[in-house]
């Protein structure tokens, strides 16, 4: 904006940027401004909380070892980790078939009244080829229903 007084014997040019905000339509703006910054934050704190449980998820895993007369299964949940060992001879693999086609079809292995699941995590593709190789490595198949 540029303001000039003829008139006068001193001349002084004002020259000052378009200001449309004025101190009534800043109160204005922060008065409805609030409810989106609310969101935002809640928004980001929601990211930030499923990339936590992405990256902890990663940290999850099997190893299923089949080694002459043993089968060992150590399972990993972040910094926790469980060992399982089964006499191979004894072990069999157990197939849960589910109620509904929703559900996941299970994979355990079982001996002596004990048992693990594993393939937990897979898709149904990967835990279908998982099962036809564990049962080439420790043996027969056993199927049951529900559980």
């Amino acid at each position: 904006m540029l303001a000039v007084n003829p008139d006068a014997a001193m001349h002084r040019i004002v020259i000052v940027p378009n200001r449309s905000l004025s101190v009534t339509g800043m109160w204005f703006a922060l008065e409805g401004f609030w409810p989106v910054l609310v969101t935002a934050i809640v928004e980001m704190l929601l990211l930030g909380l499923c990339l936590f449980l992405c990256w902890r998820q990663g940290h999850h895993g099997e190893v299923i070892t089949v080694n002459g007369e043993h089968l060992l299964i150590d399972e990993r949940h972040g910094r926790h980790l469980q060992h399982r060992e089964f006499n191979r001879y004894w072990a069999r693999l157990v197939v849960h078939e589910p109620d509904t086609r929703l559900h996941p079809r299970r994979l355990y292995i079982r001996s002596h009244g004990r048992e693990c699941e594993v393939g937990r995590c897979l898709t149904e593709a990967a835990r279908e080829t998982l099962e036809l190789r564990l049962a080439e490595l420790i043996g027969p198949l056993g199927k049951t229903g529900s559980s």
